[in-house]
């Protein structure tokens, strides 16, 4: 059957969406968000294939047929994994296993501190202050190789600050509470870990790590605004399909999902969990994936934080 007409049928059956987390986190949230409003598909069937922190899903995916009817919901940490660990520790690779389909959101990432506790007003003046007193601010994450984490490496790379890390079982695991008590003083992290906590005052959304302002949050200057260059980081959500996967069949399902991420409702449902609708082509999404491996991959090396 020619590639043409492989689109052309697609799907022959129902389209499996693997998503590499448990039900209920807020990748399978916009996966199941997105499966439900592509009609042109047909049945597109979400699956939770969690564990081995995100392996599972990547390999089941990586090993099916290369026909577009099996997807996997990659998550930007991919990226990061494979710096912090090694390329050679995985049974997959996110470059040469799968090809890029669609980037479908973007979760911006701001750094939040205690305001109660430092009173600094910018980026600047805090890693000057942290320079000046090596040790004294913490930050915490959602563990090692997290967002959170490497976003905060990033942070003190550009500036020189000297910052403790102090990495938690997820931020909800005590995480924000250390935030709110002062415990720790900063977090880089979505707006969703900390938006039921703003109306405490203690908190304040000090700058985003985006190229750009987000429509989420425009009130938030960028780094660049406040002069910290480099800090222009997306964590991300994307749809893969495995390698070798005819491009035609790749096109169509790229249509198919950007009209559904035109979607005034798609875009709003996204934004009520810190998400931005971003579409575009399998192109751009490949792009976006290598340089994010080549970032992490100078991040972790500099930071000495992956194999020694």
């Amino acid at each position: 059957m020619g590639a043409l007409t492989q689109a052309q049928e697609l799907p022959g059956r129902p389209i499996r969406l693997i998503v590499p987390y448990p039900p209920g986190a807020a990748n399978d949230t916009a996966a199941r968000l997105l499966a439900a409003q592509v009609q042109g598909l047909g049945s597109v069937i979400v699956e939770n294939k969690p564990g081995g922190d995100a392996t599972i899903g990547a390999e089941f995916v990586k090993q099916a047929p290369a026909d577009g009817h099996t997807l996997l919901a990659a998550p930007q940490g991919y990226t990061i994994r494979a710096a912090m660990i090694g390329q050679k520790s995985l049974r997959y690779d996110i470059v040469r296993d799968f090809d890029p389909v669609i980037y479908i959101a973007r979760v911006p990432f701001f750094l939040v501190v205690n305001k109660d506790v430092l009173a600094m007003n910018s980026p600047r003046e805090l890693a000057e202050y942290a320079r000046a007193n090596p040790g004294k601010l913490s930050y915490g994450s959602a563990g090692n190789g997290s967002p959170h984490h490497l976003l905060a490496e990033i942070f003190k790379l550009r500036t020189g600050a000297d910052l403790l890390h102090v990495p938690y079982k997820g931020l909800g695991a005590g995480g924000i509470s250390d935030l709110l008590t002062g415990r720790i003083q900063m977090v880089i992290t979505g707006y969703p870990a900390v938006a039921a906590h703003m109306k405490t005052g203690k908190l304040r959304l000090m700058a985003v790590a985006a190229a750009a302002r987000t429509p989420l949050n425009p009130g938030v200057p960028t780094f660049k605004e406040w002069g910290v260059d480099g800090l222009e980081a997306d964590v991300w959500l994307g749809f893969l399909v495995p390698k070798g996967t005819p491009g035609p069949v790749i096109a169509r399902l790229n249509a198919e999902f950007n009209r559904a991420l035109q979607s005034r409702g798609v875009i709003e449902k996204l934004a009520a969990q810190g998400m931005e609708a971003v579409g575009g082509t399998p192109q751009q999404f490949g792009a976006q994936i290598r340089a994010d491996m080549e970032l992490y991959d100078s991040v972790v090396k500099k930071a000495k934080l992956g194999p020694q």
